[in-house]
């Protein structure tokens, strides 16, 4: 028996297998393109509110499992009645008075807390075009991100993460002493701490 093949078949194979490649160019595009999830919300789990600053290691809403919460300022001394002796300046529901003493609200952390990722410079917390979306969108950080380092004890002491710029303050020591290789805890050895049985942080020089 012979099948006969229409002659209109091989123009309409080749019209297939174009947009075949094409769509398959589109998808390798797509795939290639970067997009970040740096300022997007995320949690610390089930851990007591911190004194300041944290990074939350594994962060499983996270591409880059990193969630940080980056405001520096810590809780007022001294004994308080209610919440508005623990906020003496805006924002005003930063602190909460929990068994007459101050100490940063769950509230607020949550609200402050953001996905992060390790960076080497401010150029890797920035958008670098279309193909290189590392900020989302939607974000509570109105000031963009800076690499800086938040952390001096832990697995990311002296590690540099983007931070959200409305939380950061000039004038960093702890960068400075993470540079120098003398940050307590991390680089060193904090008063009291055994140097023997002391492991220097990785990001320390020299670590």
């Amino acid at each position: 028996m012979h099948l006969h093949i229409p002659s209109a078949w091989p123009s309409a194979w080749r019209a297939l297998s174009t947009r075949t490649l094409g769509l398959a160019a589109a998808v390798v595009l797509v795939a290639s393109c970067t997009r970040g999830d740096v300022g997007a919300p995320c949690n610390h789990g089930q851990i007591e509110p911190p004194a300041s600053q944290v990074v939350t290691f594994p962060a499983l809403s996270c591409d880059q499992l990193l969630c940080v919460y980056g405001d520096a300022q810590e809780a007022p001394d001294g004994a308080c009645s209610d919440n508005e002796d623990c906020n003496p300046s805006p924002p005003y529901d930063r602190f909460e008075c929990l068994n007459s003493s101050c100490q940063l609200s769950r509230q607020y952390i949550l609200e402050r807390s953001m996905c992060s990722k390790k960076c080497g410079s401010d150029a890797d917390c920035a958008n670098g075009g279309a193909g290189n979306r590392v900020v989302v969108d939607e974000t509570e950080c109105g000031t963009g991100f800076s690499c800086a380092i938040i952390q001096a004890l832990g697995t990311f002491c002296c590690q540099p993460v983007c931070v959200c710029n409305d939380d950061l303050v000039p004038d960093n020591m702890l960068t400075q002493q993470c540079e120098a290789g003398t940050a307590p805890g991390c680089c060193v050895p904090r008063p009291g701490e055994d140097e023997d049985e002391f492991v220097p942080g990785t990001a320390c020089p020299g670590g």
